[in-house]
């Protein structure tokens, strides 16, 4: 990390920073520690010790105005918190999605005959491709959610065996950590509040309060639905996250023999 922050701060003009303007201007040069420092609101020694790879305490958002300061771009700031903190920036909520990239749509349509489906971060599925409708025309209503869907639903229960363990469990360990993780997401949260204000065997579940699952991708399920004249289908979920396309998850329905 030393030597990247030190040839990202020597490719800054220091003529381009208006902030820097004022006693003793020079208009010429790159950036010194010194103007970081005053740029991000530290020491020069604190500055320097970033500079210079010494152990800090360094917190989120200092990183964040050393990114405006050396005018670093969104890859390089990611660099920048792994190199320092180990882990990746914080981040806003994901936008919403109004338009979805038509290439992606295509990828849905070509699962079939798979069901497979693209959902938010509050599981409201924002589309689906023709056999998903088919296996749960639920998707074409209003609103298509599949945790409210899979935990409030009598379809659910009927249609997803042993549905406690296999459906509700799983899903609200899912939600645990999705609530936790993304507590500006009123959507979600709203979710949660609407799933345990509707279900009383929800309720009980979250009240037991330990099991914590970040996803169930690849997570198993019995079904039986009408499309299938009741006969039993066993499946798993294949999750994708399109990497353009933050925020949303890509789930892939598919039958298995065994």
């Amino acid at each position: 990390m030393s030597r990247l922050l030190r040839a990202w701060r020597a490719r800054v003009d220091r003529a381009s920073i208006p902030e820097l303007r004022g006693p003793g201007y020079r208009s010429r040069g790159r950036l010194s520690q010194a103007d970081v420092a005053r740029l991000t609101g530290v020491s020069e020694g604190w500055y320097r010790a970033l500079e210079t790879g010494a152990h800090r305490d360094f917190s989120d958002a200092f990183l964040l105005r050393v990114a405006a300061a050396l005018r670093l771009n969104e890859t390089e700031t990611l660099t920048l918190f792994l190199g320092v903190l180990g882990r990746r920036p914080p981040t806003d909520p994901p936008p919403a999605h109004t338009t979805l990239d038509p290439a992606l749509l295509a990828l849905l349509r070509h699962q079939a005959p798979h069901p497979a489906y693209l959902a938010d971060a509050a599981w409201n599925i924002v589309a689906a491709n023709a056999p998903m409708a088919e296996w749960f025309p639920w998707v074409k209503g209003p609103r298509p959610n599949l945790m409210r869907w899979g935990l409030t639903s009598r379809e659910a229960r009927e249609q997803v065996l042993d549905w406690e363990e296999s459906c509700a469990r799983v899903y609200l360990a899912t939600l645990r950590v999705a609530s936790c993780q993304d507590q500006g997401n009123t959507q979600l949260q709203e979710l949660l509040r609407e799933v345990l204000a509707a279900d009383a065997v929800c309720r009980r579940i979250w009240a037991e309060g330990y099991e914590v699952a970040e996803h169930h991708d690849g997570r198993r399920f019995r079904l039986c639905l009408p499309c299938h004249q009741g006969a039993e289908v066993l499946v798993t979920t294949q999750m994708f996250l399109p990497m353009q396309s933050p925020g949303l998850r890509f789930v892939v329905v598919t039958p298995l023999t065994s």
